[in-house]
């Protein structure tokens, strides 16, 4: 029985899901990091699935989060766009999983989902203007700031990196006397951050950017971002499916 793939009772979704892309309990659990008992729980229902795993899980996989949350076994699977879930969608989200580690993507992912962000708050701002609550729509922005703030770490040399790092003198007047810089000039100070943390990445180990080679071996052409901010891949064949053996690169 070694090796063979644990059949437990389909009363979870993420044991629905496990078996529909052909995982064993312990692999499942490598590709979550967590573990075999804590998977094997959760399909027992002896565990909740709490929503930071099953956000992991929604990406690592492409299921939707809310399908797995629901825990509604009698109804299908489906991805992250309500399309049915299959095999096929699981082995491009594990492709996109490591293709996703690439300085360069990660880059324009962050750049896509900044413009997003700042399109919403304009609208939030415009409306909360036209109906007279801007100073509430303020002190609850700066409470959700602060909140994500606390959570994601951030320091003052982070707040300090999206300043331009070319600056006139009058510019550096403004930064000593904590007077504010102009927009045109924050946006290029976040893409200068950018840019140097991604080169910061590329010269650490294990995270150079994916060859060529290492993608054509995955069966990937080339990979972009879409309308919605997800990353969508392009095979070289159709028929052939995505070799989802780590990309990693060799040791010598």
């Amino acid at each position: 029985m070694c090796g063979r793939m644990r059949l437990s009772k389909q009363s979870h979704t993420l044991a629905v899901l496990r078996i529909l892309v052909g995982l064993t309990q312990k692999e499942m659990a490598a590709a979550l990091h967590c573990s075999a008992p804590t998977i094997q729980a959760i399909e027992l229902e002896k565990l909740k699935l709490s929503e930071k795993l099953a956000g992991f899980a929604s990406i690592q996989t492409g299921i939707n989060l809310a399908w797995l949350l629901n825990n509604d076994v009698t109804k299908p699977p489906i991805d992250t766009k309500g399309h049915p879930y299959t095999r096929a969608t699981f082995e491009e989200f594990q492709a996109i999983a490591d293709i996703k580690k690439d300085p360069q993507v990660g880059n324009e992912v962050a750049i896509y989902y900044r413009d997003q962000v700042i399109d919403r708050l304009h609208a939030l701002l415009l409306r909360a203007y036209i109906n007279d609550n801007t100073d509430l729509c303020v002190y609850k922005l700066s409470k959700a700031f602060d909140e994500l703030e606390k959570q994601f770490h951030v320091t003052a040399a982070d707040r300090k990196a999206i300043y331009p790092k070319k600056r006139t003198l009058e510019h550096a007047a403004k930064v000593k006397n904590d007077e504010p810089i102009s927009w045109a000039e924050c946006i290029s100070g976040f893409y200068d951050a950018l840019d140097l943390e991604e080169k910061r990445k590329i010269a650490t180990k294990g995270m150079k950017p994916m060859s060529q080679a290492a993608l054509k071996e995955r069966n990937v052409k080339s990979v972009y971002v879409d309308d919605d901010g997800e990353l969508k891949v392009n095979r070289f064949s159709k028929t052939k499916p995505i070799n989802t053996k780590p990309l990693s690169p060799k040791k010598k």
